[in-house]
């Protein structure tokens, strides 16, 4: 009978045993990962922050766009033992409403965030009012947001970070990036037994990541902003811009553009659009000087020589095509001088159309330049009709970018070659210091020697006595051309003799250029009714004291009548 018991006993023993095992078999590997995550919840929380990226400078070392130390401040509802007094308290420190703080920390939400990106300076009084109030569970983690100190000068070439990913989002912070880095990590809170932060895991680290000097001189950009907000207050237009490069490296020197935002506040604005790169305009009479190149290269006009211009129209496939004047004997110079419409197209109609629009293509039109994110390609349709090719003559039925404009001029400045435009000066890589100095780029000669010396006479008597004569410096010499095209008008189904583009594209000084320029003014108003809308009147203004002042912070010496030593003109303020 005692045997029996002790077998009994010993049976029991076993079973339980087995049972124990059993359970902590089932603990320890069946609801392993289930009761580790329940463990981890408890003592560790994750939180997500902006990581710093590289800063932008232009390329005077001023800064544009930076990487601040900030905090965020969150909480572990759950454990929070006085709401009301946290969320009273916190309102004086951060300045938020008190019932926004409130609503938070009473959510249903066992973690939330109370803040981002708050002054880093608050940090001392954020540690002492949870040491007051033992409320362990408000979490203070440092992170960083990205700040720009000239706001909205260049705003939509600096382009934005989003403040919740901390990645590039537009313009160059979109283009470069992963060379700046940025983006977001993740910290660990270690928790003890009481629920109190104790210790905070690293960041991770970042490799290969570059402060970013610009070919944007932020001085210039001053200058070019200041005068396209004359211009759009005096004009009243849907759109405007300003476009400066260097014609002999394809440096982006400015771009001002309207509309505008500000990148710290870029969730205000509706539309991010960088104008001079994103849209396609027609160029109207900025095509006709590479008519003439192409009329020069293919050995179809005598320079010199007077071509009857069909006093004010001419008729191509039975469509009649004004001039915005009437002439009636012009030599292919003064054809581009005075931007006679007829003259153009009699020049066009003469070639090999097939020629003519490769013209265009070797000039980039129709082709993105790759510098920008979202870049158009603008359109040039290839229309072998006579009236397709008159049209496209003069710059109607094709489209092109500002930057297409801007760098197919630079080909005139600089001799005929077409550059790539360039927007970093020199990479400074962060943690080895290595320097990146990127090279200019040179597309192809894209236009031939004799047909550069032509046209480089022709753009500066534009500018002296043609159709951009309103733009005339006292002081430099200007070379470039005017440009119009009237807007279709979807409510007429016709060309609108109300809605303009107007533009003037040019480089300057004349002789030794050192910048191109490029104006364009969407539906500019009238200043009076009796006015005639056109870039002569609109755009070439701007020039004047556009080009004075950049050539005077320069430090360059006037050049007009042989003047070299800066005494025959004084300054006119």
């Amino acid at each position: 009978m005692v045997k029996k018991k002790a077998y009994f006993l010993a049976f029991l023993i076993f079973v339980g045993f087995l049972l124990v095992v059993g359970r902590l078999a089932y603990f320890q590997i069946i609801k392993r990962d289930y009761f580790l995550s329940y463990i981890e919840r408890q003592y560790k929380t994750t939180e997500k922050v902006v990581l710093p990226r590289g800063t932008i400078f232009d390329a005077s070392n001023r800064i544009v766009s930076i990487s601040v130390p900030t905090l965020d401040i969150f909480a572990i509802t759950p454990y929070i033992k006085d709401k009301e007094r946290l969320a009273k308290e916190l309102s004086k420190i951060l300045k938020q409403p008190y019932s926004d703080l409130l609503r938070k920390l009473n959510s249903n939400k066992r973690y939330v965030v109370l803040a981002r990106g708050v002054d880093k300076s608050l940090k001392e009084r954020l540690i002492e009012l949870r040491k007051t109030l033992q409320e362990w569970n408000l979490g203070i983690v440092e992170t960083s947001k990205r700040y720009y100190p000239l706001n909205s000068i260049g705003g939509t070439t600096i382009g934005f970070v989003n403040r919740f990913s901390g990645k590039g989002m537009g313009g160059l912070e979109l283009k470069y990036d992963e060379l700046l880095g940025g983006g977001t990590g993740d910290v660990y809170l270690m928790k003890d037994a009481t629920g109190n932060p104790f210790t905070i895991e690293k960041l991770p680290k970042q490799e290969d990541t570059y402060d970013i000097q610009l070919t944007i001189d932020t001085n210039v950009q001053h200058i070019v902003e200041e005068a396209l907000a004359k211009l759009v207050k005096t004009r009243k237009p849907k759109e405007a811009l300003i476009l400066v490069v260097d014609p002999n490296t394809g440096d982006v020197i400015a771009n001002a553009t309207y509309p505008n935002y500000n990148p710290n506040r870029y969730w205000k604005y509706k539309s991010h659009k960088n104008i001079s790169f994103h849209n396609a305009y027609e160029p109207g009479s900025l095509a006709k000087p590479f008519v003439l190149a192409e009329a020069i290269d293919q050995g179809k006009v005598k320079l010199g020589k007077k071509y009857y211009c069909g006093e004010g129209k001419i008729f191509v496939d039975g469509i009649r095509i004004r001039d915005h004047k009437s002439f009636k004997y012009l030599t292919p110079e003064e054809v581009i001088i005075y931007s006679s419409n007829v003259g153009a197209i009699k020049l066009a109609l003469g070639l090999d159309q097939e020629k003519l629009y490769e013209k265009f293509s070797m000039l980039g039109f129709g082709k993105s330049t790759n510098s920008f994110p979202g870049e158009a390609t603008g359109l040039v349709h290839k229309n072998n009709r006579p009236v397709g090719v008159a049209y496209a003559s003069i710059g109607q039925n094709w489209t092109a970018t500002a930057v297409q404009i801007a760098m197919a001029y630079s080909s005139i400045a600089n001799g005929g070659y077409l550059l790539k435009p360039k927007f970093i000066k020199k990479m400074v890589n962060r943690e080895t210091g290595e320097v990146v100095v990127p090279e200019r780029e040179v597309v192809g000669k894209v236009l031939s020697d004799k047909s550069v010396a032509v046209l480089q006479e022709v753009l500066k008597m534009v500018v002296e006595k043609g159709t951009a004569k309103r733009g005339k410096s006292d002081y430099f010499t200007i070379a470039g051309k005017t440009g119009t095209a009237q807007k279709y008008d979807p409510r007429l189904k016709a060309l609108s003799d109300e809605k303009y583009y107007t533009w003037f594209a040019g480089y300057f000084p004349a002789e030794k250029p050192k910048f191109t320029v490029v104006i364009f003014v969407n539906e500019p108003k009238k200043i009076k009714k009796w006015e005639r809308i056109g870039g002569g009147g609109v755009s070439a203004p701007v020039l004047k004291d556009l080009v004075d002042r950049i050539m005077f912070y320069y430090k360059q010496k006037p050049d007009k009548d042989g003047n070299t030593d800066g005494t025959k003109h004084a300054r006119k303020d």
